[in-house]
């Protein structure tokens, strides 16, 4: 989970036009490595990681129910958490901070004033750090292709329930002035690299939303109902 929430940290607002978007960006770190593909159509995002302490897994959510589905493909198995119970994972957060005082004040970007090259962008340079320890760089171009149109889709998933769980947590990427093209997040001795690769309207095929006939459907471990009890064919 703790991966899925920093890769959608990088690059995550519909279109007018309700337009499908693909995002792909190259993570690095010592957990996982490899190209993360994120695919947007209306309120459903699938996220693909095709290497990953698990093996190959993607995860689809629905922004709509809140609901969210791990495909972990090497074993076959789907598990599911309920928007409710993300929502309520965000609340029990919110209220854990909110009791260790770390809700006082919003952590906010700041702007060292510095520039550097991503690829072909020139971009400015933030940073911030947490009471914990933990610090972020983002290198964010202004003059990124379309971004007013990509960030419609980008609001919907920063306000999506996982979303939520990092809120006040780490600075809101919507204060911003530009397309985040890089991310760099250091905690506990772990590094976690992520570079945007290509952000475009692309046809995305409604079926990848769908959790595959051959795998086996269970709740996460202390979540919701045992597998015994969850609906056969539920989605």
């Amino acid at each position: 989970m703790k991966y899925i929430v920093i890769s959608l940290s990088l690059a995550f607002s519909a279109l007018a036009a309700r337009a499908d978007l693909v995002l792909q960006q190259n993570v690095e770190s010592s957990m996982l490595n490899g190209t993360i593909t994120t695919q947007i159509k209306g309120d459903k995002i699938r996220v693909d990681m095709p290497s990953s302490p698990q093996g190959a897994m993607s995860t689809i959510m629905d922004l709509s129910s809140g609901d969210s589905t791990t495909l972990f493909h090497d074993r076959k198995v789907a598990m599911l958490v309920p928007g409710a119970e993300i929502k309520q994972m965000a609340e029990n957060l919110k209220k854990s901070r909110a009791s260790a005082g770390t809700n006082a004040a919003p952590p906010k970007f700041q702007d060292t004033g510095k520039t550097g090259k991503v690829g072909n962008y020139t971009t400015e340079i933030y940073t911030w750090a947490s009471p914990d320890g933990a610090n972020q760089t983002v290198w964010v171009a202004s003059d990124f292709p379309d971004y007013s149109k990509i960030k419609v889709q980008m609001d919907k998933l920063n306000n999506s329930p996982v979303a939520q769980m990092s809120k006040g947590a780490a600075p809101d990427v919507n204060t911003l002035p530009g397309m985040v093209v890089k991310t760099q997040m250091e905690m506990n001795g772990q590094k976690v690299t992520s570079t945007l690769v290509s952000a475009k309207e692309s046809s995305v095929d409604a079926s990848i939303f769908q959790t595959p006939k051959d795998y086996q459907q269970m709740n996460q471990p202390g979540l919701g109902a045992p597998p015994s009890q969850q609906p056969s064919g539920q989605q």
